[in-house]
């Protein structure tokens, strides 16, 4: 049995029709259902009779159709509000079809407000449109995005899911998610799956007023930059490309210099839109120079590294280099959307994956200790890059990030231990000894470090820090180094965070970190020298 839910909009009347082709099965939908045997259209149900007296006939509808032979069955846009329901899609494989708001008014046209969707006429679009999407997303075993695509597409997506070739196993869990991020100045999205980045232009919010697209990117990922590139296009944007050097030195004032004349040659509005397609470097150069330029501009990202999908591109930091110090020049600049497509990362050598997975292992010690476990009873399988896995590591992780960034956008607060690592691991980095280690691997030795300076100072016992090295170790990340303080200090006297001292996070068990917390000198030196 096949379950069709999703709201208005969202086509689940023609894909259920099309999926039904495609597998020979017969086809039911309930709304169709409870016309017939009313006579009357749902509208005139509404109108003559009232909700209570459609709901109960559309409950009887679905359960008939739950109970009947094998089937595509697209329910109603309320039928999984009622418990019996519910309890009635067990066993099923059912498959949200989702359409984000904005999508749905515009599929909708005037029927919105033409008496065509009664429960329309009786409560707030947009409230109805989150309650009901919460529902969804509990009843349903898949989800799938139908923003930019055909219905034929979004068929071949749910019969892929529903029946799979021979000798492959059906596709489990959710297949895209988005991903809500409340901050301050609005709300944006989150957007995890597959094939994703050709449809930026359907996936990027308010690009009506938009006439422009600048999207920078660098030359070895010019071929990534496509997708993005034809969609925005095919939406009826004009788009111009810059790319810009690999690596930490395109983050610096003369690269951002070169860009803001690119915008200003090419007549670049405050209203039109910058996208960043890359890593981390990538995302936070774009964020900054949209950020400054007319005082503002509207940024998307399309994050390429599994870095930047986990955190980088998330919580609009944006930043610059300085010769002193990473990020010194920079901005809270929070993106319109964060398409993360997890195909993008299938051309990501090993070491590339293992550098991202370090942000992931932070998430699980100061968050969700279930990553750690999932990381390390499937750590072969993620470092090759299996879709499925990357999809899991990638929405739990960004999941957290949103919760944290929404609690405390301007970093005043909780936002701090999203630093679980770094301080170390920014100093690593900074310091010319260690040059050529990955931020992976300097955030994987910072957070080793940390894990023994805890256990220095009584907050932790030495399961949690033989933890740290079993999980660090599993994906291939260092847990050792020779460090030395007197390398690292100066690099602390530079920190953003740096009050009279250098402060760390540190944890108090599995996902219980504290910010904010000074260390005696000596207690550093020990914790330090168990690197070696």
């Amino acid at each position: 049995m096949i379950v069709l839910i999703g709201f208005m909009g969202a086509g689940k009347t023609t894909v259920g029709r099309l999926v039904a082709g495609r597998l020979g099965l017969p086809f039911v939908d309930t709304d169709e259902v409870v016309a017939r045997r009313a006579g009357a259209s749902v509208p005139e149900i509404f109108d003559t009779k009232g909700e209570a007296v459609f709901r109960e006939l559309e409950r009887v509808a679905a359960a008939e159709a739950l109970a009947g032979p094998q089937a595509v069955v697209a329910l109603g846009g309320g039928a999984p509000f009622h418990a019996g329901t519910r309890a009635a899609l067990a066993g099923a494989t059912v498959v949200h079809l989702d359409v984000s708001f904005e999508e749905a008014t515009s599929r909708l046209g005037p029927g919105i407000e033409g008496g065509e969707r009664p429960m329309l006429d009786l409560r707030d679009p947009k409230e109805l449109y989150i309650e009901r999407a919460l529902l969804y997303d509990e009843a349903a075993g898949v989800r799938v995005l139908t923003d930019g695509l055909t219905p034929e597409k979004v068929a071949a997506e749910v019969a892929a899911v529903a029946s799979p070739e021979p000798g492959r196993r059906p596709r489990a869990g959710v297949d895209a998610s988005r991903i809500p991020v409340e901050v301050g100045g609005g709300a944006y999205e989150i957007v995890v799956g597959r094939t994703l980045a050709g449809r930026c232009g359907a996936l990027i919010p308010g690009l009506d007023d938009v006439a422009k697209a600048f999207v920078i990117t660098h030359p070895e990922l010019a071929k990534l930059a496509e997708g993005p590139l034809a969609s925005l296009s095919a939406r009826g944007l004009e788009v111009d490309i810059a790319f810009v050097p690999e690596g930490e030195k395109s983050k610096s004032l003369d690269v951002a210099g070169a860009l803001y004349g690119w915008l200003a040659s090419s007549k670049a509005h405050r209203r039109d839109l910058v996208v960043g397609v890359g890593g981390g470097v990538v995302t936070d150069l774009a964020g900054f120079v949209a950020s400054t330029y007319a005082r503002g501009m509207r940024v998307a990202h399309v994050p390429t590294s599994l870095l930047a999908q986990v955190d980088a591109a998330i919580g609009g930091k944006t930043g610059v280099n300085l010769a002193e110090g990473k990020n010194l020049v920079g901005s809270f600049w929070q993106p319109a959307a964060v398409i993360c497509d997890v195909e993008l990362l299938a051309s990501l050598p090993q070491s590339e994956v293992r550098s991202g997975l370090a942000e992931v292992v932070k998430y699980g010690f100061i968050a969700d200790p279930g990553l750690l476990d999932l990381l390390e009873g499937h750590a072969p399988a993620i470092v090759a890059g299996d879709p499925a896995l990357l999809t899991e590591i990638v929405t739990r992780s960004a999941t957290i990030k949103a919760g944290v960034v929404a609690a405390d956008e301007r970093d005043a607060g909780v936002r701090a231990h999203l630093n679980y690592g770094h301080t170390f691991a920014h100093a690593i980095e900074t310091d010319a000894v260690y040059e050529g280690v990955r931020h992976g691997e300097a955030v994987a030795l910072g957070m080793m470090t940390a894990a023994h300076l805890a256990h220095e100072l009584g907050m932790i016992d030495a399961a949690v820090v033989e933890r740290h090295r079993g999980v660090l170790g599993a994906v291939g990340l260092p847990t050792s180094a020779p460090l030395e303080i007197e390398a690292l200090e100066p690099a602390w006297q530079l920190d953003k965070k740096y009050k009279g001292g250098v402060r760390f996070v540190l944890l108090e068990g599995l996902g219980e970190p504290v910010a904010g917390v000074e260390a005696p000198r000596t207690a550093v030196t020990k914790a330090l020298e168990r690197m070696a």
